[in-house]
């Protein structure tokens, strides 16, 4: 086995060249982080897809088989695993498969389900059609991890529920993260969820620890792509580095929360360009 001297994650997300997402946010938080970063992407794009037009992509399913195959053949050991976007229902088996044969190993597996945002009703908030033929593969998938980061839109697909026209009551959110629990994962993080129009919060649930919190993000009028990449990243990398939910829960919020401060200087900095998370690399 090829032993890890300081902690190694395996991150399994898709690699946009320009606007930052996925593999662009999560390599280097986890490096900050003291972790030794392996990315497997899952697809390679020009640009990811928000706002951009005539972006090229690459699907890589055949290549993630036999980056694993060759993985698993050198006997390479991870502390954890972390997956994102999935670009086929045979990438999601992929990744299960190998899942699977690491927890005996007691490697830690966080999943952040990657299928939309906002409102159900609206197409145009799920990310691609296809989406739709991955949910069946999902639902399976979430029930290996340790962890889930689902934003609301996810968490109600996962749980095959409407998607709220109110604003959910604290109690409301605890019975959905408890739900989600039941699928198989310990710890929950349901990321956008509005409590009132002026909070933005993330729901955490600890089913070992029976614990349940609502973290206040702040709010801004106004989107800020690639944020949930990073709070899936920074969660990874606490869970990792030995904290429980509650303080790396905490320390991914805090953490976006200066990365937000720091985007915010740039007034004429477009939506899709991603939030300035390198300034902020410090606070971690």
């Amino acid at each position: 086995m090829i032993k890890s001297f300081i902690p190694r994650v395996a991150v399994i997300n898709d690699l946009s060249g320009f606007g930052r997402v996925s593999l662009t946010e999560a390599c280097p938080i986890l490096s900050a982080m003291g972790i030794e970063a392996c990315p497997l992407p899952t697809a390679v794009l020009s640009t990811h897809t928000y706002k951009f037009e005539d972006y090229t992509f690459c699907d890589l399913t055949d290549e993630m088989e036999k980056i694993l195959a060759h993985w698993q053949k050198i006997d390479v050991h991870f502390d954890a695993i972390c997956t994102g976007y999935m670009a086929s229902a045979r990438q999601i088996e992929l990744a299960a498969d190998f899942v699977k044969s690491k927890k005996s190993e007691g490697t830690l597996i966080v999943i952040d389900p990657v299928l939309g945002d906002n409102v159900l009703s609206d197409a145009e908030t799920v990310y691609y059609d296809r989406m739709n033929d991955l949910l069946s593969g999902m639902k399976d998938f979430v029930k290996l991890a340790d962890a889930i980061t689902p934003n609301l839109t996810e968490a109600c697909l996962l749980l095959e529920r409407p998607y709220p026209q109110n604003y959910l009551t604290n109690e409301e959110i605890k019975a959905m993260a408890k739900e989600l629990a039941g699928l198989g994962p310990d710890i929950v993080a349901i990321t956008s969820v509005m409590t009132d129009k002026k909070h933005m919060c993330v729901a955490v649930y600890d089913k070992k620890a029976d614990f349940f919190d609502l973290l206040d993000c702040g709010y801004v009028d106004r989107p800020f792509h690639g944020t949930g990449d990073i709070f899936a990243a920074v969660l990874t990398g606490a869970l990792t580095n030995g904290m429980t939910a509650a303080e790396a829960s905490q320390k991914a919020v805090d953490f976006i929360k200066a990365a937000i401060a720091e985007t915010m200087k740039y007034p004429e900095m477009k939506i899709e360009y991603g939030v300035i998370f390198e300034k902020a690399l410090r606070e971690l």
